[in-house]
């Protein structure tokens, strides 16, 4: 009988193994620690009927962009949707034109590709998904109407299931609150008013709460929202007091408020047609910690961002200012939230901020992207 043949491990192979796999998960785990997982940012091109997409990575104290890919469409586009759950992009027209819709799915190779355009019954303004992912919300800023529309499983906006006129124009917003059963329009200006909604997330339906208005002080102009992750909370930033408005949600869906924060006092009163001071948008971080509200000047150099904490209840302290580019427009955060990014309407460009622990910024990059937009979304 043969003896069993016996295989003799090399010298050292096996150590040298664990040392490598040691090795890599040290670096691995090192990228994602300085944020080294890059993400993207969309945003319309009016003057090319394109949709532009950069790739953007953060390591260290380095942020850059790149310009990865661009989509044309057959009509100007204005506002952007994002469906989180199909990593879709649904880009709509504005007042201007045909009401029109398009659906652009993000690629695994980082590039777009349109799949579905439709006709819309409304123009659109300001538009967002619901919670469900399955209706496209729009208020119109001229007209104050306030749709809603089916997402077909395709990705194709279908059938308009919900139509309000609101009794005031100038609606700047319509969210519904994360459990999906209410919806808030603000208006602005002379229009000072906030419109509440009950949302049916089976049908698409807005039904107007009794009372409608949940009447704001006078010349609050409430412009555009953020709601708390886990208090029943609703933010909005006061385009023309020039601060926060803290609203706590009732069962019922009413809004009562409990707070006033002020960024900056008003130089002088409001008119309407004459530009100055106006707030604009507002982010809330995920952990609902802090938020961020923007204020443009159109006629000096005031633009800043403003930094609040925010405590247990809700509400809110003013804990920093940070002096940014012309006219801020439209804020985001970035996936790891430690970056705030301000398109600067009246610079032409985007920003990036690092947010530091007490909640100062500081400048972390600019992308000189050539376009006043309005409207941007960051995606992982």
């Amino acid at each position: 009988m043969k003896s069993p043949t016996i295989l003799a491990r090399p010298e050292g192979r096996i150590p040298m193994l664990r040392c490598c796999l040691c090795c890599y998960l040290i670096v691995f785990s090192a990228m994602l620690a300085r944020g080294a997982e890059p993400f993207h940012v969309f945003a319309p091109s009016p003057p090319t009927n394109e949709i532009i997409q950069w790739m953007v990575t953060s390591q260290d104290s380095n942020v850059s962009f790149q310009r990865q890919s661009s989509l044309e469409l057959p009509f100007t586009p204005s506002s952007l949707a994002w469906q989180q759950d199909h990593q879709r992009l649904i880009v709509s027209s504005g007042a201007k034109g045909v009401p029109t819709s398009a659906t652009i799915q993000a690629t695994a190779s980082g590039g777009m590709r349109l799949i579905a355009k439709s006709s819309l019954d409304h123009p659109t303004g300001y538009t967002s998904i619901d919670r469900s992912g399955k209706f496209f919300l729009a208020a119109n800023y001229r007209n104050g109407i306030i749709a809603a529309y089916r997402i077909q499983d395709s990705g194709q906006v279908g059938e308009l299931t919900s139509s309000v006129v609101t009794p005031n124009t100038e609606a700047h917003c319509i969210l519904t609150t994360p459990d999906n059963q209410f919806a808030y329009v603000p208006c602005v200006k002379n229009n000072n008013a906030l419109f509440q909604f009950r949302f049916d997330a089976t049908t698409g339906g807005l039904i107007p709460l009794e009372p409608f208005n949940a009447d704001p002080p006078a010349m609050f102009g409430p412009r555009h929202a953020a709601f708390h992750p886990s208090l029943p909370i609703v933010y909005f930033s006061n385009e023309q007091q020039l601060g926060v408005s803290v609203y706590q949600i009732q069962e019922d869906g009413q809004l009562t408020d409990i707070q006033h924060a002020i960024t900056l006092p008003r130089r002088s009163p409001f008119v309407q047609g004459k530009r100055g001071l106006h707030a604009s948008d507002l982010v809330l971080t995920r952990d609902g910690k802090r938020l961020f509200v923007a204020v443009r000047d159109f006629v000096s150099d005031q633009d800043s961002i403003f930094t609040f904490d925010v405590n247990v209840e809700g509400k809110l302290s003013l804990v920093a200012r940070f002096h940014v580019g012309d006219i801020p427009w439209k804020l985001d955060l970035s996936p790891d939230q430690k970056l705030l990014f301000v398109s600067e309407t009246g610079d032409r460009r985007l920003s990036a901020y690092r947010i530091a622990r007490n909640g100062e910024l500081t400048e972390a990059a600019q992308l000189d992207w050539n376009l006043a937009a309005r409207d941007l979304v960051v995606a992982p």
